[in-house]
């Protein structure tokens, strides 16, 4: 079953797509496809949601989405720079999207002590209709997803077996959600 408070996240993902007339696409490397179950989980998604690009590995991340060799060698895959690479190349891969988010981080356990819990996150738009037009960056931001667990609400209770990798990964998930909402308000289109 999924969080209650990821689906809600979700429906206002889908309502401002509809209200936008917006499709989106994604790409996530540590949330293994968890947005995109939340967002499939919604009756009539399909016409505001174009797929997922689930890239766990560097190879993946460079032979689908286009990521430079050269970016994974010099920020790594835990960079706001491959996040970047990332949503612009699902992106220009996704004809029919207008809006693309991505993901990457390393939620753990074994993680390099200064990549631990640390998650990136980038929101593109394609500003004009066509693969002509290069897609821009709306954001990119990284966070660290122990501060983001804050935030879940206190009613969310979960399995005994539940690790700290599932927390943040929810928590992730739920970050990606309110940085695409926050690009399709208004203002920002």
């Amino acid at each position: 079953m999924l969080p209650e408070f990821l689906v809600q996240a979700a429906i206002q993902v889908k309502e401002a797509l509809i209200l936008r007339g917006q499709r989106l696409v994604i790409a996530e490397s540590c949330t293994g496809g968890l947005v995109a179950t939340l967002l499939t989980s919604l009756p009539g998604i399909s016409e505001y949601f174009c797929g997922s690009a689930v890239v766990y590995r560097w190879d993946t991340k460079m032979k689908w989405l286009g990521v430079q060799p050269e970016t994974l060698e010099k920020y790594t895959d835990v960079s706001v720079e491959t996040a970047r690479e990332m949503a612009l190349g699902v992106l220009r891969q996704t004809p029919e999207a207008s809006v693309a988010a991505s993901i990457t981080g390393h939620l753990g356990p074994d993680a390099p002590r200064q990549q631990d819990g640390m998650i990136c996150i980038a929101v593109a738009f394609r500003t004009a209709s066509g693969l002509d037009s290069p897609p821009e960056l709306f954001t990119v931001e990284s966070f660290q997803c122990d501060t983001l667990i804050e935030e879940i609400p206190l009613d969310f209770q979960p399995a005994a077996d539940f690790t700290l990798r599932h927390h943040r990964q929810l928590a992730a998930a739920r970050q990606m959600l309110k940085l695409i909402l926050t690009a399709l308000e208004p203002k920002t289109l």
